[in-house]
């Protein structure tokens, strides 16, 4: 497996060249590029610029991050994802990037009288319809599943996916997304996902507070916080998967430490943890 980061590891640096510089340097194989970072570097320069960028770094795009609230679209939020998908499809001609990740809804913010079947056979639905927008351009779509969002296990998203049978339609898993579910007490499940089926994995860990507090902001760096990591890429290795691993931490706390701090250690301890499993 190759080591990749997330360029939302470290969010408050408006860099994304200094963010290239640093990955390259410590020795990244890839970085997920999302859309908040790749807008706001276009705003002075052009997609033949990004490419440019990212060739002369030597480093791979794994996944361009993210599209979010896919589901129950009315006319206007569907226009919203469309447009996203459009940007993403032009983004990742230009960095060479074939896969896009989508999300769910929070389940907070459906109706109550929505049920799971109903929920399936939308996701079915919007991903199917993504999938046939993106094979203009050689698009591919990882999905993921998120705790407290509408397809909250990689159980039930798996199925969503072999159901499909799309080959350009493929899972995310994040083991922090996963914890938020059930504690990651599935996490043998992992090795029973066919590794074709694994769009990217992302690495990061959970903050050792109640879980009843665990938000987003309280991801921390690999083996940091209160998930085996060690036990979850184990899983991830007898899969079969051999693709990208990518540290994904998004917490507030730790981008204020900047970049040349930041992304060393990413590396660092996304590495440990690889080199961990047998």
């Amino acid at each position: 497996m190759k080591l990749c980061y997330n360029l939302q590891t470290c969010m408050t640096n408006p860099s994304l060249e200094k963010d290239l510089e640093l990955c390259e340097k410590v020795g990244f194989e890839a970085v997920e590029i999302n859309f908040a970072k790749a807008r706001e570097y276009l705003k002075g320069h052009s997609m033949e610029k990004l490419e440019s960028l990212i060739a002369s770094h030597h480093l791979k795009v794994a996944t361009l991050n993210a599209i979010f609230e896919i589901n129950f679209c009315d006319e206007k939020e569907w226009n919203r994802v469309t447009d996203e998908f459009r940007f993403a499809c032009e983004l990742g001609q230009a960095c060479n990037s074939s896969k896009v990740i989508v999300l769910s809804n929070e389940r907070a913010n459906l109706k109550e009288e929505i049920t799971d079947k109903e929920i399936e056979a939308d996701t079915l639905e919007v991903l199917a319809r993504l999938a046939a927008m993106g094979k203009k351009t050689g698009m591919h779509i990882g999905f993921e599943p998120v705790g407290t969002m509408a397809v909250p296990n990689l159980e039930w998203a798996l199925n969503i996916v072999q159901s499909l049978n799309i080959p350009e339609v493929g899972l995310v898993i994040d083991d922090f997304n996963l914890y938020l579910w059930d504690l990651l007490s599935d996490v043998d499940f992992i090795r029973m996902i066919p590794p074709e089926k694994i769009s990217i994995v992302h690495l990061n860990d959970a903050e050792k507070i109640p879980f009843a507090m665990l938000d987003q902001m309280h991801r921390c760096m690999p083996s940091d916080g209160r998930i085996d990591t060690v036990r979850y890429m184990q899983n991830v290795k007898d899969s079969g998967y051999d693709g990208y691993v990518s540290v994904e931490v998004l917490n507030p706390g730790i981008w204020m430490r900047g970049p040349e701090i930041v992304i060393p250690e990413a590396y660092e301890k996304g590495m440990a943890v690889l080199q961990s499993i047998t």
